[in-house]
């Protein structure tokens, strides 16, 4: 008995195939809707047709048979003879056929000749499209794949040319090889400058012990990260006994570092650094102070 499913859309039903049911996990796509479904789930329950009851034909022509007036003359020929009572119920009902054939008949010609065509109740899948298109090869290209090469090669070089500081900070041993492609390019490659890796830490302001209206301001500059730094600017403010700014000033690296070769070096990787400031504070009275560190 063949397998019959129906589509959820538009309720056509399809005879699948048990092939058909395994390929794509039971997927087909309706012929009529388009609408993909799975076959499996929307089958249809056949049953076996019931045992319909005799025609008059049927009912005749038995009667026939049982009657023991007929009469066989051989295997090879055999001859029925109809008795005279059922003789005009035969013929009845052979006229009634004949006549409801040739009706049928009409009507389907004069359908076909109107150009109507009466859909098919049951629809074959296996004459429709697969619900997956597979990849199809295409030819190989040797200009695109140039092009795409190209590009590739200049987002590379975008790519390391903006993030030139972060590359030579982890990879150290790339430094060299940055800086002599900055010589052409008439670029630099800074140290890094990320202020949140950097503190400065016991500081301390105590007058000068041999010279007057001079403060001396002592701190440590420790740099937390594990790449070199670039020195940062430390700006100090001053402030009087109401806690007003006074006075403010910013140190540069080779303002605050007694070694001026350290500058181009940097603070390096968990490295800390005494730093010592002298003040002039004449005509301004003192009691307080705040520091902190900038790159501007």
């Amino acid at each position: 008995m063949p397998l019959v499913t129906s589509c959820p859309q538009c309720n056509t039903q399809f005879v699948v195939t048990k092939a058909q049911l395994k390929a794509y996990e039971g997927q087909v796509r309706c012929g009529t809707c388009q609408h993909v479904f799975n076959a499996k789930a929307f089958l249809i329950k056949q049953t076996r047709p019931k045992k319909s009851a005799p025609t008059k034909v049927e009912a005749v022509l038995s009667e026939i048979s049982l009657n023991p007036d007929t009469q066989t003359d051989s295997i090879e020929h055999i001859e029925i003879t109809t008795p005279a009572h059922l003789q005009g119920q035969l013929n009845e009902v052979v006229g009634n056929t004949a006549s409801d054939n040739t009706e049928v008949a009409t009507s389907n010609s004069e359908s076909n000749e109107s150009g109507y065509q009466t859909p098919s109740f049951l629809n074959d899948l296996a004459a429709d499209e697969p619900v997956d298109k597979r990849w199809r090869r295409k030819h190989f290209s040797w200009p695109v794949f140039v092009a795409c090469v190209l590009l590739f090669v200049m987002l590379l070089g975008q790519t390391i040319y903006h993030m030139r500081t972060e590359i030579a900070a982890h990879y150290p041993q790339a430094k060299p090889l940055l800086n002599q492609a900055c010589q052409y390019l008439s670029c630099t490659v800074p140290l890094p400058q990320t202020i949140d890796l950097l503190t400065i830490d016991d500081s301390d302001m105590q007058e000068h012990l041999n010279y007057q209206h001079v403060l001396v301001f002592s701190s440590t500059l420790i740099n937390h990260a594990n790449f070199a730094q670039a020195y940062p600017n430390i700006e100090l403010t001053l402030t009087n006994t109401e806690d007003e700014l006074v006075l403010r000033r910013t140190f540069k690296g080779h303002e605050y570092l007694q070694n001026q070769a350290l500058v181009n070096t940097g603070i390096g990787a968990k490295e800390e650094i005494r730093i010592k400031l002298h003040l002039n504070t004449t005509d301004i009275a003192v009691a307080g102070y705040r520091v902190s560190l900038t790159y501007r």
